[in-house]
């Protein structure tokens, strides 16, 4: 199914942002990250000194780094100043923190970043492979995808509007320092890529807009000449990790606990007042308040509709469902300016009728010493189906063991969606790791829809 890899994608996002608050409050307990790390492979041979035995990270290069010891922890959150192609790194808050290609054998890719295909679907997050892919010539050229979304609609994207550096910094000229990545005819590119699609998109929206919007968005007058690209921050790094070094006992910062990039997290939500398809050169828009809202074009972010419980939600559907004038929507996106967001997240409470049951679950809570287990989640078709927790245990030998829960869902009457707040008491959780929602036919038994999720962070 074509929306299968970001059904999962966006399963994961949901368990990532629940752990995120927990992930990082741990930096004030050394013990707690430690115990945090993912499960370690066999350590390299030989191990360089003051070094954490079995906790590495691999560079694209293929230079193998090692854990410093004693554990020195960092943590970033702040805009960025560079980009280290060749090495992988990126400049945040007076660090420069090293994406490797894994960690204790994981691949690590920037979360909250895209790797969009030539289908228009995001694959993967940024990683070491794919690192370039992070600068704006990239943005603004080599990975821009002209290709509809859909049928009647705008193309995917037609490349950045705002740069990953401040503009001022973008726009520098002369540098005093050459390692410095700057390239100011992309950022010309980015203003001319922004001044056409507001123009454009305004036009398909008029009516919903104030009269004075264009020159509220920098486009003021006829004249080109004068139009007025809106200062902008540079994009945002939030990072936390530890110092590894190499067999040189060179140090790299890296970010083995959470990594995720962002233009910037701008909210909006309210009544739809507007819509608008695209076209070959027009992006999908629509409006709420005097707000232009317009599904983001650059191809290092998202552009989703999410419907119940957070399901990816084609954008054909977006657009069969939204009714002007009564439609409440979220929405999270990057703006340029203070008129203007470009939208990398949807929230609704439409379903797609073509896709599967979607299964939701977050908020973990497994308490050994109680032997309880507490979570909560949604099922966005709970029709003719019941739902069943499989809790899983796994032996120090590896064998896995299972039993099986009733979960009682209730249904909402206007949005026929349900929810579910299980838990579970007086059963062993001392092996607890997985736990897996499945959803079963009520005639048949057939398992419909699973969903398994790793619940080791969440023992306390």
């Amino acid at each position: 199914m074509k929306n299968q890899f970001n059904q999962i994608i966006r399963n994961q996002h949901i368990y990532i942002n629940r752990a995120r608050t927990a992930a990082l409050a741990a930096l004030c307990s050394l013990g707690s990250i430690a115990s945090a790390q993912l499960p370690p492979p066999t350590p390299p041979n030989p191990t360089p000194p003051n070094t954490v035995t079995g906790q590495t990270a691999v560079m694209f290069d293929g230079r193998i780094l090692t854990q410093k010891a004693p554990l020195s922890l960092f943590a970033t959150e702040g805009p960025i100043w560079n980009l280290d192609l060749d090495n992988q790194g990126i400049v945040v808050t007076g660090k420069k923190i090293t994406i490797p290609a894994t960690v204790n054998g994981t691949p690590l890719f920037i979360f909250g970043s895209s790797v969009i295909g030539q289908d228009g679907e995001a694959h993967t997050g940024i990683g070491a492979a794919d690192f370039e892919r992070l600068a704006d010539t990239h943005a603004i050229g080599f990975d821009r995808n002209f290709s509809a979304v859909s049928t009647n609609l705008g193309p995917q994207r037609l490349g950045a509007a705002r740069s990953l550096f401040s503009t001022s910094e973008a726009r520098r000229t002369t540098l005093s320092d050459p390692a410095l990545l700057r390239d100011p005819a992309a950022q010309a590119a980015i203003e001319q890529n922004y001044f056409q699609i507001v123009q454009q998109c305004y036009t398909a929206n008029a009516t919903a807009l104030p009269a004075d919007f264009l020159d509220r968005a920098g486009l003021r007058g006829p004249d080109p000449a004068g139009w007025t690209y809106p200062v902008t921050a540079g994009g945002t790094l939030k990072s936390a990790g530890h110092v590894y070094v190499d067999e040189q006992s060179n140090e790299y910062f890296v970010p083995d606990i959470e990594v995720v990039i962002e233009l910037s997290e701008n909210v909006a939500a309210g009544v739809v007042t507007s819509v608008a398809r695209g076209n070959s050169t027009r992006p999908d828009s629509f409006v709420i308040g005097d707000l232009l809202l317009v599904f983001n074009q650059d191809p290092r972010f998202s552009a989703e509709v999410l419907g119940l419980g957070e399901a990816v939600i084609p954008r054909e559907e977006f657009f069969k469902q939204v009714v002007t004038g009564q439609t409440n929507l979220d929405v999270i996106g990057h703006m340029v300016g203070e008129h203007v967001i470009f939208v990398q997240e949807v929230l609704t409470e439409f379903t797609d009728p073509a896709a599967g049951i979607h299964i939701t679950a977050d908020r973990f809570r497994i308490i050994v010493g109680a032997n309880e287990s507490r979570w909560r989640g949604t099922v966005d078709k709970p029709q003719d189906v019941r739902l069943v927790a499989s809790l899983i245990n796994t032996l120090p030998n590896g064998t896995q063991t299972t039993r099986e829960f009733p979960i009682p869902m209730a249904i909402d009457p206007l949005t026929g969606a349900a929810t579910y707040d299980a838990r579970i008491r007086r059963f062993n959780v001392t092996n607890l790791t997985h736990i897996e929602m499945q959803t079963l036919n009520l005639t048949t038994g057939a398992i419909e829809a699973r969903e398994r999720y790793d619940i080791t962070p969440f023992r306390e």
